[in-house]
């Protein structure tokens, strides 16, 4: 019996670790700040509203930061925009979850946070976006047809300010689960 062997289970040492899911989630404190902060300037501006000769003016912006205040609501139940695994990537765009395997990836890259302010992006360049586009509804598809014009993959998430990795190391958890089945890129 070796030292090591004589430890309980949960105090050794694994030579192999198992990867760790990589996800993306959306920042729920920003959202949170957001939509509450929204909410009582609407309430201001829709009390104001009443009392004041310019009434229709601050209705109207009453209603545009009540839309603001939803919408931000809504992203607190988005969840994961991202999921990476020993399998593959499924990415959330729009309600539609769109995944692929790493085999069938040609490459991810990954632009890092340049300051605070900033989102970074991560990328999913498939080999044959086809079949996996194809199949999208076409609300989906303009969204991945925007990314692609903005980003240069239609399969794109940005994190940062707005959404939080699980892991800071973002190229490094990325070519741990890929395992050199696909290339993980940083892009400068």
């Amino acid at each position: 019996m070796t030292a090591a062997s004589a430890l309980p289970r949960h105090d050794r040492f694994d030579v192999d670790p198992e990867p760790v899911p990589f996800t993306v989630r959306a920042s729920q404190r920003v959202h949170g700040g957001l939509a509450a902060g929204a909410a009582l300037v609407a309430i201001g501006f829709a009390a104001s509203a009443s009392s004041s000769p310019a009434g229709i003016l601050r209705w109207i912006v009453a209603a545009a930061f009540a839309v603001l205040a939803v919408v931000c609501a809504r992203a607190l139940t988005v969840g994961d925009m991202l999921v990476a695994d020993d399998v593959g990537i499924r990415l959330r765009i729009g309600s539609e979850w769109v995944g692929t395997r790493w085999e069938d990836i040609e490459e991810v890259t990954v632009l890092q946070r340049r300051h605070p302010l900033d989102d970074g992006r991560i990328a999913v360049h498939l080999q044959d976006p086809g079949p996996v586009l194809g199949a999208l509804p076409s609300s989906t598809r303009k969204t991945t047809d925007a990314n692609r014009r903005l980003t240069g993959s239609s399969l794109a998430i940005p994190f940062g300010l707005t959404a939080r990795p699980s892991n800071g190391e973002v190229v490094q958890a990325l070519h741990m689960l890929a395992d050199a089945r696909c290339p993980v890129r940083e892009q400068l």
